[in-house]
């Protein structure tokens, strides 16, 4: 599943691995009896500095509007299509309607049935998948230059002429159903189950979670009905990055979207905030090991203090190894297997959540320190050099988003969805590098509040 939409919006952490030589191997020889080997002189090294890859707004002849990285290095042409609408707009009695027509989209599409539209992404080398989430669904086509008209018409008709065999359904449910079985037993799914469900009530957000009673409900007629409403061109983003030129993207624009309806129907998903005390919620499973979740109220992406609370958030529990909460509760005391925390920008209710995994022996130990690093955060915010290094490393992994053609046209779907501006990024550094360390204080002030941290925890944790 994509997720560098979430590296937009959050600036996630990403892992990065050393490249390994590309060409040779340096021979050390053995030093003779005494003498010392002398290491081998290595060639100077200087660091390169990263250019923000041109974006181009394109139009076609039938006024399809997408953005352009063109890069002509690569074979391949990847096309990302965001449509607003993801599972909180599902009707509450047929909750799962947008991940089982994600399954569905390309198990057949026009007049070939799933078998043989296998067949053709497969000899033709294409990528197509398809997600949603709690706002949007999003498609995604990978192909290579030389195949363009194929992938351009494949993607054309898993959206307009989806055929939703019952076959297909049937299938796609069973998966649904053993899905929604082996989530009973998993402490982690259980516990964001519940947290959902306490944190947003009734909101769409509490319901999003398919239930095999509303699996079973949904009809290929809703399916085609889901199709109707959300797969339409006012309610489109697109971004394409790739070995493609604009003049070559216009007639493909009109091939794969100028035949979707003009006007959505979505559900509007209500904006909600949560009312959260210091409680703990405990739900207890028979397993060795307790799984919980945590938070409160987060920043909108569109917030002024948005960049700065990313730098926080960094700096406390999103930078894996190298933030506050992991070094307190897992480094130096062994609390816990696992703990972080992320922003989440869900738009109808952002929030600041964090996760942790431990032993029932251990939980309430670890819940302790996190209350406690909690307000400590609060009171005091990030140090100077907590913000100096949350601000390397958000800016040095910023590159990471353009490594692919697929992450490229995903960023640009983004930057479109949240407003963010073409020339975006050109600019992503500069809006990290000037958080000052004030800023960063007194967003830590305002966005940690431990008297409304609420905690659900799944297992037997003693003491709890």
């Amino acid at each position: 599943m994509k997720k560098l939409i979430a590296l937009l919006c959050c600036c996630c952490c990403l892992a990065v691995s050393s490249a390994n030589a590309a060409s040779g191997q340096i021979v050390v020889k053995k030093a003779t009896a005494g003498k010392q080997a002398k290491p081998p002189a290595l060639p100077a090294v200087s660091p390169t500095a990263f250019r923000a890859p041109d974006v181009r707004r394109v139009v076609s002849d039938g006024g399809i509007e997408a953005w352009l990285i063109e890069e002509k290095s690569t074979p391949v042409i990847a096309v990302s299509v965001l449509f607003k609408g993801g599972k909180a707009a599902d009707p509450a009695r047929l909750t799962g309607l947008s991940s089982l027509a994600a399954a569905l989209l390309d198990e057949g599409a026009g007049r070939y049935p799933a078998e043989r539209f296998t067949e053709i992404l497969s000899e033709k080398a294409i990528g197509l998948s398809f997600e949603t989430t709690a706002d949007f669904f999003r498609a995604d086509m990978e192909t290579l230059r030389k195949n363009k008209e194929d992938g351009f018409d494949l993607l054309r008709l898993s959206l307009t002429r989806p055929r939703f065999d019952r076959k297909a359904v049937r299938r796609m449910k069973e998966q649904m159903y053993a899905g929604i079985k082996a989530r009973k037993g998993d402490p982690n799914a259980v516990a964001a189950e519940r947290w959902a469900k306490l944190v947003y009530k009734d909101h769409p957000y509490g319901r999003m979670t398919p239930t095999e009673r509303s699996v079973r409900s949904i009809t290929r007629a809703n399916l085609r009905g889901w199709v109707r409403d959300r797969i339409a061109r006012d309610n489109m983003i697109v971004g394409v990055a790739g070995n493609i030129s604009a003049e070559e993207l216009k007639p493909l624009l009109d091939k794969a979207f100028a035949a979707l309806p003009a006007k959505s129907r979505v559900r509007e998903t209500p904006p909600f905030v949560p009312e959260l005390s210091d409680k703990t919620d405990v739900l207890t499973m028979d397993v060795p090991q307790s799984a919980a979740l945590f938070g409160h109220r987060g920043i909108a992406r569109n917030d002024p203090d948005f960049y700065a609370a990313l730098l926080v958030n960094y700096s406390f529990g999103g930078g894996g190894f190298a933030s506050r909460l992991f070094d307190e509760v897992r480094e130096k005391r062994g609390l816990a297997y696992s703990v972080g925390t992320s922003l989440s920008i869900a738009e109808a209710a952002p929030m600041l959540t964090g996760a942790i995994g431990s032993d029932n022996a251990k939980m309430a130990g670890a819940i302790e320190i996190i209350r406690e690093q909690w307000d400590k955060m609060a009171q005091n915010g990030p140090d100077e050099q907590e913000l100096r290094d949350a601000k390397t490393y958000l800016t040095g992994a910023f590159p990471l988003a353009f490594t692919s053609s697929g992450g490229a046209a995903s960023y640009l779907t983004g930057m479109q969805y949240y407003g963010l501006g073409i020339d975006y990024l050109n600019r992503h550094n500069d809006l990290i590098d000037a958080v000052t360390l004030q800023q960063a204080q007194d967003v830590a002030a305002r966005m940690f509040d431990a008297g409304s941290l609420f905690f659900v925890v799944v297992g037997k944790p003693a003491n709890l």
